[in-house]
C-alpha cells in the first residue's frame, strides 16, 4: 500500500473519532442545560429560593416593625403610669341598669335613655322607684352618705338646669337657674326676674313685688317681731350657685320633710320620706312625723344640719333660686300650669300620700306651706314680717293661687316647712352648665 493511501484512511478515521465527540459533547451540553434550568427555574430552584428569601425578609421586617411599635406603646403606656396600652373605655351607667342598685362610692355621672347626664353625690344610689328619663323624674336615694340612719332612705329629685331631651325626642325649652315670677293664668308663663348667672354681691339689690329678695350673706336670723326681727337666709348662696353652674342641676326633697333625729334644734334632722305620723296642735318627735310645726329660724337650722360635715353634699333650707327654677322644669316636662296649681288636699295629710306629685316630686302646691330663705321687707303695725313661705296649703286650698305666691309673716309663725334643698360640695365656677352631648 502506497504512504498516500495509508494517508487517507488515517485522515477518515480521524473524522469519524470527531463526529462521535461532537455528538456526545452536543448530548452533554443539553443534560448540562436541562440540569440548569431545573436548578434556576425548576421546583425549589433558585429564582423560586429566591423569591421565597425575599418574602421572608419583607415578613421579618413587617414583624420587626410591628414588634417595635408594640414596644413603644408599651414603654409610653409605662411613662403614663398605664399598663394596659389599649384601656377599655370607661362605660357612664345608664339610668335603667343601675336603678335599685348599690349606692356610688365617689360622685358620677349617670345618663338616662335619653342621654340627659345626672350627677349622683357619693352614698347615694338611684332609689328603684327613680323615673327612667329626666322628664319623668330621677330619684335618689341616701345609702350611707348619712351616718344617721333616720335620715338614711331619704330621696331627693334632680332639677336639671340648661336643656335636656324629653321623652318624645324634643329638646325642652331653656332652664336657667334664677328667681321668677308667674303669670296666674294658664298656662303659667314664668318670667325670668332674676338670672343667677349674673349673680354679685349687690344681686339682693333684684326686688321681686317691691319686697322680696334673697339676700346674699348668711345670718341665722333674730327671734324678734318687732321691727329688728331678721330672717335665716341662704347658708352659701354663691356656692350653691357655682355648685348648680358646674354640675347642670341641684336636688330638692321629694317629699315634705319629717322629724328625723335628735334632741333638740342644734342636733335635730330631717328626712325626706313619706311621713308615716302627723301633728295637729304641736310637734310630735316621733321619727316618720310630718314637721309641721316649727319656725323659720328652726326650720334653717335643721335644713343645715341634715348633712352638715358631709363630704358629698351640702343641705339647706330652699332658696328662692331653687323653688322657681324647680316650677319651670315641672312646667318643661309636661306639666303645663303647674304653677296655678292649688292644693289637692282639704285636710292635714301625710305628704307622699296625696296626688299631688309631678316628675316624682310630691306636695309642692299641696298640703302644707314650705319655708324658704327669702326675705321679705314688709312691716306690719311696727312688727317685722321677714319670713318668706310658698307653696299651697289645705286651710286655704280656694283662696290662694298657688305655687307663685309669695306669702310674708313673722318667724314666729310654725305650720310650715320645706322641701330639703340638697346641694353639691363641689363648687367649681370655671365650669359652664353641661349640656347634653
Amino acid at each position: 500500500m502506497s504512504k498516500n493511501k495509508k494517508f487517507q484512511k488515517t485522515l477518515k478515521a480521524e473524522k469519524g473519532i470527531t463526529l462521535i465527540a461532537l455528538v456526545i459533547t452536543i448530548v452533554i451540553l443539553i443534560i448540562l442545560a436541562t440540569v440548569s434550568i431545573n436548578v434556576v427555574l425548576g421546583e425549589g430552584g433558585l429564582i423560586q429560593r429566591a423569591q421565597e428569601g425575599k418574602s421572608l425578609t419583607e415578613q421579618a421586617q413587617t414583624d420587626e416593625q410591628e414588634e417595635l411599635t408594640g414596644a413603644e406603646e408599651y414603654i409610653n403606656g409605662i411613662l403614663v403610669g398605664i399598663e394596659d396600652q389599649n384601656p377599655p373605655a370607661p362605660q357612664t351607667p345608664k339610668v335603667e341598669d343601675v336603678k335599685g342598685g348599690e349606692a356610688f362610692n365617689e360622685k358620677t355621672k349617670v345618663v338616662d335613655s335619653k342621654n340627659n347626664k345626672i350627677w349622683v353625690p357619693a352614698g347615694f344610689k338611684i332609689a328603684s322607684d327613680s323615673g327612667d328619663t329626666v322628664q319623668q323624674g330621677i330619684v335618689i336615694e341616701d345609702v350611707n352618705a348619712s351616718k344617721d340612719t333616720a335620715v338614711q332612705g331619704s330621696q331627693y329629685v334632680w332639677i336639671p338646669v340648661g336643656t335636656f331631651t324629653k321623652d318624645d325626642g324634643s329638646t325642652s325649652g331653656e332652664i336657667k337657674l334664677g328667681r321668677y315670677t308667674f303669670s296666674t293664668s294658664s298656662p303659667g308663663t314664668p318670667t325670668l326676674v332674676q338670672d343667677a348667672a349674673n349673680y354679685t354681691d349687690q344681686s339682693e339689690s333684684v326686688v321681686i313685688e317691691s319686697k322680696f329678695k334673697e339676700l346674699v350673706k348668711y345670718r341665722p336670723g333674730v327671734s324678734s317681731y318687732e321691727t329688728d326681727g331678721e330672717n335665716a337666709t341662704a347658708k352659701d348662696l354663691k356656692g350653691f350657685i357655682d355648685s348648680v353652674a358646674s354640675n347642670g342641676g341641684y336636688y330638692i326633697g321629694r317629699y315634705e320633710a319629717s322629724y328625723a333625729s335628735g334632741s333638740s334644734v342644734a342636733d335635730y334632722k330631717a328626712a325626706s320620706k313619706i311621713s308615716t305620723g302627723k301633728s295637729t296642735s304641736s310637734m310630735s318627735y316621733t321619727p316618720g312625723t310630718l314637721w309641721n310645726f316649727i319656725t323659720q329660724l328652726d326650720a334653717s337650722k335643721v335644713a343645715i344640719n341634715t348633712y352638715d360635715g358631709n363630704a358629698s353634699v351640702k343641705s339647706d333650707l330652699i332658696n328662692s333660686y331653687a323653688w322657681d327654677t324647680a316650677i319651670v322644669y315641672i312646667q318643661e316636662a309636661g306639666n303645663s300650669n303647674y304653677a296655678n296649681q292649688k292644693s289637692k288636699n282639704r285636710s292635714l295629710a301625710n305628704t307622699g300620700k296625696n296626688s299631688d306629685e309631678v316628675c316624682k316630686i310630691n306636695d309642692m302646691a299641696s298640703n302644707i306651706y314650705e319655708w324658704t330663705t327669702e326675705y321679705s321687707s314688709y312691716t306690719y303695725s311696727g312688727e317685722a314680717n321677714p319670713c318668706t313661705h310658698r307653696g299651697g296649703n289645705y286651710v286655704l286650698q280656694l283662696r290662694l293661687h298657688g305655687l307663685p305666691l309669695r306669702q310674708h309673716c313673722d318667724y314666729r309663725r310654725q305650720q310650715h316647712w320645706f322641701p330639703s334643698q340638697l346641694v353639691f360640695v363641689e363648687l367649681r365656677a370655671d365650669r359652664k352648665v353641661e349640656q347634653k352631648e
